[in-house]
């Protein structure tokens, strides 16, 4: 008994020690997650995550067969979120809740990260000013992959720090794995690994044989990684053409990397904007300034490549070949910045200091989180209103009402139509007659489905007994599509304006 209790006695303390460890991680990581859940249906979809609908609502060979042809980058996120409706079925909150659920894990490894670099109570912090970045309060509400890319960029992070650290076989294999994940998650995610190099290089620079052995095995863990996602990578450069709508650099190029690559949101003023971006890069490069006075190598290392290196790469690659800076691609790196702004509030002594600039940074932060969760927060997206319109008016018509629907052009976007009301919101159009249809979109091996003119498609309002158009105001369909419909006998009773979408209701007259 007296030699049990002895074990017991021995190997309490490392167990509460590790207990203890999680505390901070997983109270950070649940504050991300909360602050993501809150509000987070109450903004409508909008085109990107209708495109995740359309593609992981199908199935799985119509979704191969869909990734030959287009969005292959977004190829592991799309089979995660369909396997997510598999098990849950489709919603606007099952799509988006995977988001929220990666920056509550993301914002817990920031503080894991911030233990590894030897800055306990900066990982703290940096734990939770990432939480409350706009970008990832945004993303945290976005049924697309960000959230994950931030994950995996800190993820991989972490595990490149443990594999320095135990020099271990399998540590660096579990390193390359990551790192294979994430440039399939997302090809942008190479820069953050290509970040690692820098680390690597600032960390390793001793010449020591352990320091040897590591930079070797790095470039193993790094290589193999390469060498195995290169397959994908030339099938998503193959495919380039899509993002072609990426506009070049331009005046706004510095406000873009400044502002709106991770302290905006949509549609806030640019004084909200712009008052959180100027506290942020003030308590950054203090920071920076700080830990190089400090000769903080470590925190350096890790921290600098991943702030600049990709986007400086995105900049050098739109000025001599073509554009390919976007800011919320950026968004990955998201975690680094916030270990930047914690590093700028840690240097200040005065006791105080922490908790204050964590309040100043919630205050400025919170008119952008109360404007990303209003109804059209997202791009001005009206898709909300426009099908609780039709799901009002389809309860009036009857039961025994048929309804067909005509879709007509999206505002912004020459591919799409209306239609990616009715995958985001299916309730509303269930049972309804897709008027001017041609081949479906799961049956095309692209995005969206093709259409036929409505002069060629009226003979599907046959046994039907009230019409909708559904149009964009950019592109008008109303003036040809009521011509075509009086033609054959029917007439427009009501008529319906919302952001960017006219609707339209006829009868037979």
């Amino acid at each position: 008994m007296t030699a049990t209790m002895g074990r017991e006695s021995v190997s309490a303390p490392p167990r509460l020690a590790r207990r203890r460890a999680l505390v901070a991680p997983l109270a950070v990581g649940i504050l991300g997650f909360t602050i993501s859940m809150i509000g987070i249906t109450v903004p409508g979809l909008w085109y990107d995550e209708a495109a995740t609908v359309s593609s992981t609502t199908r199935s799985w060979p119509q979704l191969w067969a869909e990734l030959g042809n287009v969005d292959a980058v977004h190829a592991l996120y799309y089979s995660v979120m369909h396997v997510v409706f598999d098990v849950f079925g489709y919603s606007p909150l099952s799509l988006r809740m995977p988001s929220a659920i990666a920056v509550g894990i993301a914002a817990g490894l920031v503080v894991v990260l911030g233990r590894q670099i030897d800055r306990p109570r900066l990982a703290v912090i940096a734990g939770v000013v990432f939480c409350l970045i706009p970008r990832v309060a945004w993303m945290g509400t976005e049924g697309r992959s960000y959230a994950l890319t931030a994950t995996f960029a800190v993820l991989a992070t972490v595990a490149l720090m443990r594999a320095i650290r135990t020099g271990t076989r399998g540590a660096w294999i579990i390193y390359g794995v990551i790192a294979l994940l994430s440039v399939t998650l997302f090809l942008y995610l190479a820069l953050v690994i290509a970040a690692h190099l820098a680390t690597m290089a600032w960390l390793l620079r001793d010449g020591t044989p352990r320091s040897r052995i590591n930079a070797r095995n790095w470039l193993f863990s790094a290589g193999a990684a390469a060498f195995a996602s290169l397959p994908f990578a030339l099938i998503v450069i193959s495919q380039s053409g899509q993002v072609s709508w990426i506009r070049p650099l331009g005046s706004d190029t510095a406000e873009r990397i400044l502002s709106w690559q991770w302290f905006d949101s949509n549609d806030t003023p640019a004084i909200v904007a712009w008052a959180f971006a100027i506290v942020a890069w003030g308590l950054i490069l203090l920071g920076i300034v700080a830990l190089v006075r400090a000769h903080a190598r470590t925190v350096l290392a890790v921290m600098l490549p991943a702030l600049l290196l990709p986007t400086l790469t995105l900049l050098f690659i739109s000025v001599v070949h073509v554009p390919m800076y976007q800011p919320r691609y950026l968004t990955m790196c998201a975690p680094f910045v916030a270990i930047a702004i914690a590093s700028g509030i840690d240097s200040i002594r005065w006791r105080p200091a922490a908790p204050l600039a964590l309040a100043l940074i919630a205050v400025l932060a919170l008119p952008q989180m109360s404007a990303q969760r209003q109804p059209e927060a997202k791009e001005n997206s009206s898709w909300t209103k426009v099908a609780q319109l039709i799901q009002t008016e389809r309860a009036a018509d009857g039961p025994d009402s048929t309804t067909a629907i005509i879709y007509g052009e999206l505002w912004g976007h020459a591919k799409a139509t209306t239609r990616v009301i009715a995958y985001s919101y299916p309730q509303p159009f269930a049972d309804t007659v897709d008027v001017t249809i041609r081949t479906p979109a799961a049956d095309t091996a692209q995005l969206w489905e093709t259409r036929a003119p409505i002069a060629q498609s009226l003979d599907r309002l046959e046994g039907t007994d009230v019409a909708y158009l559904i149009t964009s105001k950019s592109r008008d369909l109303r003036p040809a599509t009521t011509a075509a419909l009086e033609s054959v006998g029917w007439r427009v009773t009501d008529e319906w304006s919302f952001t960017w979408i006219n609707v339209l209701r006829y009868v037979r007259d």
